[in-house]
């Protein structure tokens, strides 16, 4: 049975505002549930935040010169010497890392073999395997929000990923996560909406989403989307871990637009805002009937 964190989860409308919008801050939040829940809980809060910590992993091994990303929980200065390292990321990172590299572990006794950057396998894009190796390990988490999370991303990042490749006229296989019925049906079919219209609730939004020009509307449709997953994959959830993993992604998507679109970043904290509250008076009542 998952705990129950009332006092918290009652409280993060207050903690939330009194951050105020412009200096909106999920690092401290995240320091603020820390200290407030129960070690193996925060230990899915660090998993759900992972991605964070894959973009700054491939920005330092692929030598990719992008933005580092704040909200992972690794420290920066460990990707800023991955060599020396490589030792102290998750286990996924370092096999990655070896295999890309062809360089051997201290623990490896085997042979080395020949695995480096141009022999590394061409059936799929570098980013693709490497995030095939993540949701492996994310996938088969026993916590059901988390579970449902990834299975939601990995699928909605294969969907863009496929109408990308239908506007370039590229082969999909390379760039589709997993191997799983939902990429042999998005691989193959020809049709605007996969043949899966019927089966994927926001397959709709997704793809109105995705035929806009305008880049801004484009990602804060995208990001509605899932921030309305988020709050279906908790609806009845009100105090406990669950809740505060959605609460964590929602938090990470004002965070981007706080950078992106001051205007749009100050909507979606009032959403955020709101949402918190409204959920918890919803909650309250059913408590008191």
């Amino acid at each position: 049975m998952l705990r129950n964190y009332y006092y918290l989860v009652a409280g993060l409308p207050d903690l939330l505002f009194d951050q105020e919008s412009r200096d909106f801050n999920v690092n401290s939040l995240k320091q603020e549930v820390k200290e407030n829940v129960h070690p193996s809980d925060y230990k899915l809060v660090e998993l759900l935040y992972l991605p964070y910590d894959n973009h700054n992993f491939l920005n330092a091994l692929l030598g990719r010169g992008l933005e580092p990303s704040s909200l992972g929980s690794i420290d920066s200065s460990i990707f800023a010497n991955l060599d020396d390292n490589v030792n102290l990321l998750p286990e996924y990172m370092q096999k990655f890392y070896y295999d890309y590299t062809g360089k051997k572990s201290l623990s490896d006794e085997s042979e080395e073999e020949d695995v480096s950057e141009e022999n590394f396998g061409e059936e799929k894009l570098v980013e693709v395997k490497f995030e095939e190796m993540f949701f492996d390990i994310a996938l088969k988490s026993s916590n059901r929000f988390i579970k449902s999370w990834f299975t939601f991303t990995r699928d909605f990042n294969n969907f863009l990923a496929a109408l990308s490749c239908r506007k370039l006229n590229l082969d999909p296989a390379k760039h589709l996560v997993g191997k799983y019925p939902l990429v042999e049906a998005i691989s193959r079919s020809q049709s605007a909406d996969f043949g899966l219209k019927s089966e994927v609730d926001y397959l709709d939004k997704l793809l109105q989403a995705a035929e806009l020009d305008d880049m801004l509307e484009r990602e804060r449709r995208l990001d509605i989307i899932k921030w309305e997953m988020a709050s279906e994959l908790t609806t009845w959830d009100y105090f406990n871990i669950n809740f505060i993993l959605a609460f964590f992604i929602k938090a990470g998507i004002v965070s981007r637009w706080r950078k992106l679109d001051t205007k749009i970043g100050e909507e979606m904290f009032k959403r955020l805002f709101d949402d918190l509250k409204s959920t918890y008076n919803l909650s309250a009542s059913f408590a008191s009937q």
